[in-house]
C-alpha cells in the first residue's frame, strides 16, 4: 500500500512537473514570436509613422513613436512634386501586364511539359537552371541590345523582358500543379466534344485556378519588387517606384525625410494588397503544386 502511495505521488509530481515546463515552453514560443513580429514589423511600423509626421517630429527627443496629429501632407507632396502618381502608375501597369502575359505563356508550355513530356526532363531542367542565372549577368548584353534596338525607355520592352525572366519559375509551378490534376476529366471533357484548347481553358484552368493565382501572385511581386533592370532600362517617363524608393537616399542632410517614407509605404502596400486579395487561394495553391513531383 505504501508503495503504492508512493508510486501515485511520484506520478502526481512528474505530471506537474511536465505541466510547469509545457507552459514555459508556451510562454517562450511566444515570446519568441513576439520578438520576432517587432523586429521584422518595427521598422514598417517607423516609416508608416514617419510618413504622417510633421518635419519638425524627425529629429524630436524623446522620439516621437505616434504623431499627434498624422497628416498626409508628405504623400501629397510625392504626388505633386515628386512625380510619384507617375511612377506608381508605372510600375502597376508594368506588373499588371507582365503578370498576365507571364501567365499566358506559361501555361501553354507548362501544359505541353506536363501531358506530353515536352523537351523530356532537360528542358525542365534547363527552365529551372535559367530562374538561377543573376540578373546582374544579364543587364549587360539586354542593355546593349536594347540601345542597339532603341528600345530603352519602352514599356513594352520591360514587361516583355519581365515577362522572359519570370516564365522559367512559372513553368516550373504550373508543371507540377497540372501533373496533379486527374487525366481523366480532361478526357471526358474531350469525349464530351470539347477541343483540347476548350478542355484547357473551361476545365483545367478553372480547377488549377489557385496554382495560378500562387504564380500571379510571385509574378506580380517580383517585377513588382525588380529594380535592377528597372533603373538601367529606364527613361524619366517609365521609372519605376523601386527606382523612386532609392533616388530619395542620396539627399543628404537635405533628404526629404517625409516624402521618402511615403514613398517605401506606396512600394509595399500594393504587394500586401494583392497577397491580401490572394490568400484564400495562396495555401491551396501551394499545397496543391508540392503534392507529388
Amino acid at each position: 500500500m505504501a508503495i503504492a502511495l508512493e508510486r501515485s505521488a511520484v506520478g502526481a509530481r512528474r505530471a506537474k512537473r511536465h505541466r510547469v515546463w509545457q507552459r514555459v515552453g508556451h510562454v517562450m514560443t511566444y515570446l519568441g514570436l513576439f520578438a520576432a513580429l517587432v523586429f521584422f514589423l518595427g521598422p514598417f511600423f517607423w516609416i508608416v509613422t514617419t510618413s504622417l509626421k510633421g518635419n519638425e517630429d524627425f529629429f524630436a527627443f524623446p522620439p516621437v513613436w505616434i504623431p499627434a496629429e498624422p497628416s498626409l501632407k508628405h504623400y501629397v507632396a510625392l504626388f505633386t512634386r515628386s512625380s510619384g502618381a507617375r511612377y506608381f502608375m508605372n510600375s502597376l501597369v508594368l506588373s499588371t501586364l507582365s503578370m498576365i502575359s507571364a501567365l499566358v505563356v506559361s501555361l501553354p508550355t507548362a501544359y505541353s511539359i506536363a501531358r506530353w513530356r515536352f523537351g523530356g526532363g532537360l528542358l525542365s531542367i534547363f527552365l529551372l537552371v535559367l530562374r538561377m542565372l543573376p540578373a546582374i549577368a544579364l543587364i549587360i548584353p539586354i542593355y546593349i541590345v536594347y540601345k542597339l534596338l532603341g528600345i530603352t525607355n519602352n514599356y513594352l520592352a520591360l514587361i516583355v523582358i519581365y515577362t522572359v525572366l519570370y516564365i522559367p519559375f512559372a513553368v516550373w509551378l504550373l508543371v507540377g500543379f497540372l501533373r496533379d490534376f486527374p487525366v481523366e476529366i480532361e478526357e471526358a471533357a474531350m469525349i464530351d466534344g470539347c477541343s483540347r484548347l476548350r478542355a484547357l481553358v473551361q476545365v483545367v484552368v478553372p480547377i488549377i485556378a489557385p496554382g495560378m493565382a500562387v504564380v500571379a501572385l510571385f509574378a506580380f511581386i517580383a517585377t513588382w519588387n525588380e529594380f535592377l533592370f528597372a533603373i538601367v532600362l529606364t527613361g524619366i517617363e517609365t521609372k519605376t517606384m523601386m527606382v523612386l524608393v532609392t533616388s530619395f537616399t542620396s539627399g543628404g542632410t537635405d533628404m526629404f525625410y517625409g516624402e521618402a517614407s511615403a514613398s517605401v509605404v506606396l512600394g509595399v502596400l500594393p504587394a500586401f494588397a494583392v497577397a491580401f486579395m490572394l490568400q484564400r487561394y495562396l495555401v491551396k495553391g501551394l499545397a496543391l503544386g508540392g503534392t507529388k513531383g
